[in-house]
């Protein structure tokens, strides 16, 4: 099995070859591969033997593979709740995957990680101003809304009274809603219950359904038709979309269109993945995009621009971070339920729109959207391509009297187009109200220009102002702008700019197979290295098109296919320059050759396991294959380019031994290309040779050697086993490719240790894992301050004695509080401390900006069956802190210690002295003040009694000389340190080695 390993948006995806089409099909959940999620929400190995999931079947009982415990039945879903024990996990895979009507690759069922959401709704429609509205009467009374989605369910209490008419567009026989979806927002929009009230809760629903999951194109038409012509509603919610194609397709004409012709507004969600999805990318559309509690841009929601001509989308925000809203029955535990997306955001503004059109029952759906967008508030931090206008503004909306036409005003000029780059538009002033209205007019934009800066509109009139877009002599790019108009407190804006497109042409790209067949590549992204832009091209029969600006990109193809009953994998990249004209580009695989790596010792064979990659500037590929040897199965087509490198990295064990007492990593990278003979010729003689000893922790136990060479700054991300489990104490030889960075550990039980990395040289070294004293150290940042929010991690509290390294435990648990004057301001348990898990291991607190003295206290504790050491290590700071203009280190310190003579239990004998080498580790990026003091005791009754033990300063740290008890036990380590800036430090290690 191959696997693809890619960072996006700061988390990690590793993907199984077998799983990327089903992915890319939308039927299997990309979560279930986000390793950093996984992590986040406690489903990793330390934390659960099951992997939770929800299967539907569509339309069907939903499918349970062999093996899978059901937790809950939601029949009305066709959906089931699981829990796949791990153990079982490789045939409930081959069960979803294989054949049968109702398996993944059938297409007819889906599979989605069980995840976990929380907040209400009662919040959300403050954030919009609603409960203002509502005081001033403004309820959306009598105001008719289209709901078209899911369906809903009629039973829920929220939405008694509140359906006046449903239309069945979908092949299921009722209007009931099986996904929960459409009852969801509907309640948004709607809602008559007292504590999750929605935004318009008198307005009239108008339910269609178009499906329970997927709908076709059709069916949106047919509800679309029905709730503009038939129903009449003043306001249509969308909660929906597809990815945007250049063209324009058919559910944005039919929104361009009901919109001229009935005068409906169509309300449609911008979208969670990629740029503004279909239909709210038509220019009628009110696009809306999602913000969280606090007024940020959700991480989710769809920005602009829109893809074709790059005008401002979406139009408006509105809350859609964890709402709670009313769930149909059998679709969660309870009557409502938290969801998260644009689709949450939409039926907000729908429902600001119905108070809208309740105060003005006359004004057109095109009078509605511009005055939404004329009254949102901007918020910091977001441009116009995030947030449009800004988030609705109810008061403000219902208060103005004077709304704008259009609200989006744009002009695309594209780079070989004939005349200058200048287009005049026309925004019209409507004022409703009784007395005129005299506004200042400003353009924020460098290609807006106005034919004035004041105008007068007549009550209950019109007046309208000249806008020039100006493009002439700019470079290519987007300018969004913003056109205001004020008066007093009215502020009215206009989204309007301009988008010149750089030079840009066709590039068509056939790929042929090594059989001389055109060849669909199993992966073919363009991207650019020096910004890491990747586009993806999905070819059909061997033929893949897109359209690039002028300039210099590349291109990298995959070719994957069966070749005489074996599979064989091409790998190409090529630059690809776009200057002058269209162009084709042709990808051979016959043109690959065979990688290859072989080495000088016979008693060695390499695994059935390779790995290889590219790097380009930003850019970065890496494959990571199963179940086959490298030679004569990879391919690469070779290429001079600066700037790129190619890797290609196997293991070899010995023939005869297991586990095999050494390990060869061979790693053949290659500078400025792809090379034209892709063979690496191993040498024992010319490899780092580095002898390990790995100790026990006081009792024999069984760990893992881990190594790999870097390729990225994510933590332990190279991290691979070696040759399994292997008996500690023990030793491993390892043979290493000079001349790259490597990284090593060792995984004992639930502890992980490992270090940041060293150059490896030609010669022989060696190293020791597992050494006593495990304590903190800081290779990780132990937290800052950022203004007056402090951030505390504890996940580095359990590494070996080794220099540069870093180790936890995720069976340890305690705690962690900041405390001043006494007084704790806050208090964290710390359940999980794995080293891919730092959010089980944090504190974060709120700070006066006044500087202050605070004590911070970390306390952990291990029972397990791996070791016996270092069961309680507890860290005590004190240190002066006050607001910071920008991220700040905390003045952490951490004492390390590094006994000699002890064997390779970490036992030192009985009545013996050790020699105890002692240094101090500070947080990384922290000031390093002199330590002016440091103090030492030791027990050997786990605490209960301790002794003063002398230190000595020794160049850059102390030593102390510990008596060792006459029998058998443990000794205890306790250490104070202060330091000139005013931090201190007192970390007690309980069992921190043994003697025996």
């Amino acid at each position: 099995m191959d696997f693809t390993s890619q960072v996006l948006g700061g988390h990690l995806f590793v993907i199984p070859s077998d799983a990327r089409t089903l992915v890319t099909q939308g039927v299997l959940d990309r979560r279930l591969f986000d390793v950093t999620q996984l992590l986040a929400w406690g489903y990793g190995d330390a934390d659960t033997p099951d992997i939770p999931v929800i299967s539907q079947g569509m339309g069907v009982q939903a499918f349970t593979p062999q093996g899978a415990r059901q937790t809950r039945q939601l029949s009305s879903l066709g959906m089931s709740a699981l829990r796949v024990p791990k153990a079982n996990a490789g045939q409930a895979w081959k069960d979803l995957t294989g054949e049968g009507a109702h398996t993944l690759a059938a297409g007819k069922a889906k599979l989605w990680v069980d995840g976990r959401r929380s907040f209400s709704l009662d919040q959300s429609v403050k954030q919009i101003g609603a409960p203002e509205a509502w005081a001033q009467g403004m309820t959306g009374k009598d105001v008719t809304v289209a709901v078209l989605d899911s369906g809903y369910d009629p039973d829920h209490p929220d939405l008694k009274d509140a359906v006046v008419q449903e239309r069945n567009f979908s092949d299921d026989p009722d209007i009931r809603d099986m996904l929960g979806h459409g009852t969801h927002v509907a309640s948004i929009v709607a809602g008559r219950g007292e504590k999750y009230r929605g935004v318009a809760p008198e307005a009239k629903l108008a339910i269609g359904k178009l499906g329970s999951d997927t709908f076709t194109d059709s069916a949106l038409l047919a509800g679309m038709e029905w709730a503009a012509v038939e129903v009449k509603a003043k306001v249509v919610n969308m909660s929906l979309g597809a990815p945007d194609t250049w063209e324009l397709d058919v559910a944005e004409q039919a929104v361009n269109t009901l919109s001229e012709r009935t005068g409906t507004l169509f309300v449609v969600a911008a979208g969670n993945d990629g740029p503004v999805n279909s239909p709210g990318s038509a220019e009628a559309a009110l696009t809306v995009g999602a913000v969280d509690k606090q007024n940020r841009m959700a991480e989710f929601s769809s920005p602009g621009p829109r893809i074709t001509d790059h005008a401002i989308k979406p139009d408006v925000t509105a809350p859609g971070v964890d709402i709670v809203a009313a769930a149909a029955s059998g679709t969660a535990d309870g009557s409502h339920v938290a969801m998260s997306g644009t689709s949450m955001a939409t039926p907000h503004v729908a429902g600001a729109a119905a108070i809208l059109a309740q105060r003005h029952p006359e004004w057109t759906g095109a009078q509605l959207k511009a005055a939404l967008i004329g009254s949102a508030a901007r918020q910091p931090g977001a441009g116009p391509y995030q947030q449009g206008a800004g988030l609705v503004d109810l008061v403000r909306g219902l208060k103005q009297q004077v709304a704008a036409t259009p609200a989006n005003v744009w002009a695309a000029f594209p780079w070989n187009g004939t005349g200058e780059r200048v287009a005049t538009r026309t925004v019209t002033y409507a004022n409703s109200g009784d007395a005129p209205v005299s506004l200042d007019l400003t353009a924020e934009g460098q290609v807006l220009k106005l034919s004035a800066d004041r105008l007068e509109v007549p009550a209950r009139g019109e007046a309208s102002v000249a806008l020039t877009i100006d493009a002439a002599g700019t470079a290519p790019g987007d300018y969004p702008g913003t056109v205001t108009a004020r008066s007093g407190e009215t502020v009215i804006r206009t989204l309007a700019g301009a988008y010149v497109e750089p030079e840009s042409y066709d590039v068509i790209v056939t790929a042929t197979g090594r059989q001389g067949q055109p060849a669909d590549p199993t992966v073919s992204q363009v991207y650019d290295a020096k910004t890491g832009i990747v586009h993806p091209l999905a070819a059909q029969n061997g033929v893949a098109k897109i359209r690039l600006p002028e300039g210099d990109w590349n291109l990298y193809t995959e070719i994957a296919e069966k070749v005489d009953g074996k599979w064989i994998t091409t790998i190409a990249d090529q630059p690809v320059k776009v200057d002058g004209g269209d162009q084709q580009v042709t990808v051979d695989a016959r043109e690959g050759r065979p990688a290859r790596i072989t080495l000088d010792d016979p008693t060695a064979q390499p695994q059935r396991r390779f790995d290889y990659g590219l790097a380009h500037g930003k850019w970065n590929y890496r494959v990571m294959t199963g179940g086959r040897e490298v030679n004569n199965s990879l391919f690469v087509v070779p290429v001079r380019r600066p700037g790129l490198t190619y890797t290609l990295a196997t293991k070899w064990l010995s023939k005869d031994v297991s586990p095999s007492p050494y390990v060869y990593d061979l790693v053949h990278r290659h500078a400025d290309g792809i090379p034209e003979d892709p063979t690496y010729n191993a040498r024992q003689k010319d490899l780092a040779k580095v002898t390990a000893t790995y100790r026990a922790s006081g009792v024999a136990a069984t760990g893992r050697p881990l190594a790999g060479f870097r390729v990225s700054d994510w933590p332990a991300q190279s991290l691979g086993w070696l040759v399994g489990e292997i008996k500690l104490p023990g030793t491993l030889t390892h043979y290493r490719t000079p001349g790259l960075i490597w990284e090593s550990g060792l995984e004992v039980g639930t502890s992980l240790v490992f270090d940041g990395g060293r150059l490896m040289q030609q010669g022989q070294t060696s190293e020791v894992w597992n050494t006593a004293v495990t304590g903190p150290t800081f290779l990780l940042p132990g937290g800052n301050r950022s203004g007056d929010k402090l951030t505390f991690s504890a996940v580095g509290s359990f590494a070996d004695a080794g220099s540069g390294r870093t180790g936890s435990d995720s069976a340890a648990a305690g705690t962690a509080t900041l405390a001043r004057d006494g007084k704790v301001l806050a208090k964290a348990d710390l359940p999980n401390c794995g080293i891919y898990e730092p959010q089980g291991c944090e504190l974060r607190a709120d700070l006066p900006a006044e500087s202050a003295l605070y004590t911070l206290t970390s306390s952990m504790r291990r029972q397990v069956p791996h070791s016996a050491l270092s069961t309680g290590v507890q860290s005590v700071w004190t240190f002066p802190s006050s607001n910071t203009a920008k991220e700040q280190p905390l003045p952490l310190m951490a004492i390390r210690y590094a006994p000699g003579g002890l064997d390779d239990f970490n036992r030192a004998k009985p009545g013996t002295v050790t020699r105890l080498p002692l240094s101090v580790e500070r947080n990384p990026g922290s000031p390093q003040a002199e330590v002016k003091s440091l103090r030492l005791e030791m027990s050997a009754d786990d605490g209960t009694t301790w002794h003063r033990i002398p230190v000595v300063r020794t160049g850059s740290g102390w030593t102390a000389a510990v008596p060792n008890p006459r029998t058998p036990g443990f000794v205890s380590l306790r250490a104070a340190a202060t330091d000139t800036a005013g931090a201190a430090l007192t970390q007690t290690i309980t069992r921190a080695y043994a003697v025996g």
